[in-house]
């Protein structure tokens, strides 16, 4: 126990005094000095106190389960790839709506929804893209080729911007996701799997996050997009 000249404790003294570690004696010397009237000790007193109840209370609050996976996945899915080496796999597009041809009689394209799906090994990842006024939501479902009953659970899905996180969203037990955002350019949607080949799979939406252009049918001609 350190005390100056002018019989003061030092701050690491009243710091175990705040958090009840002081040792009997020393605390007793401490509480008579408190209770002698010292006003500068009493007030770093006061302040350690609150300090050690704020902390207390907060280690009580835990963070929902899903806010850590994904805190979690931000840190390792922005890693750069070099750093992941055989542990990145890059989705490949096997359908789009837009490509397919208009119904007989159709002149112009007006569907607010676009579908596409992705492939990544044995991995299907099916997205539906729709515009709400300002604002885009995208709703995805994980499925694996060899077992369709079998969806990957609690899979931590990033979309992510150029340098940022643009929103994120948690599959639930069928493999399904569902997010809200503004429509920005070059998206990619990175998703973690820990129990994949590829632990880390990653769609870039380039190709259908943007704006679609109108597609009209003309007699005698081919698809044009305007």
């Amino acid at each position: 126990m350190g005390v100056n000249g002018m019989n003061h404790f030092d701050i690491s003294d009243w710091t175990d005094f705040a958090r009840g570690c002081a040792a009997g004696s020393d605390r007793a010397q401490m509480q008579a000095h408190l209770d002698g009237g010292c006003r500068g000790c009493r007030a770093t007193v006061d302040l350690l106190q609150r300090i050690v109840v704020a902390v207390r209370a907060d280690g009580l609050s835990e963070p929902p389960p899903d806010i850590v996976r994904c805190a979690k996945a931000i840190s390792a899915l922005q890693r750069p790839r070099a750093s992941a080496r055989g542990e990145w796999s890059v989705a490949r597009l096997i359908y789009d709506s837009l490509r397919e041809p208009l119904p007989a009689g159709i002149r112009a394209d007006t569907r607010a929804s676009r579908h596409a799906v992705f492939e990544a090994g044995s991995l299907f990842i099916d997205l539906r893209l729709e515009r709400e006024q300002a604002q885009m939501r995208l709703v995805g479902q994980l499925t694996h080729r060899e077992d369709p009953t079998r969806f990957p659970m609690a899979s931590p899905v990033l979309l992510l911007g150029r340098r940022d996180v643009v929103a994120h969203a948690v599959s639930n037990q069928f493999g399904e996701f569902q997010m809200n955002y503004p429509p920005v350019r070059d998206l990619r949607l990175c998703i973690a799997l820990p129990d994949h080949p590829a632990s880390r799979v990653e769609v870039s939406l380039n190709q259908i996050a943007e704006d679609r252009p109108t597609r009209k049918r003309v007699r005698g001609s081919r698809p044009k997009f305007e």
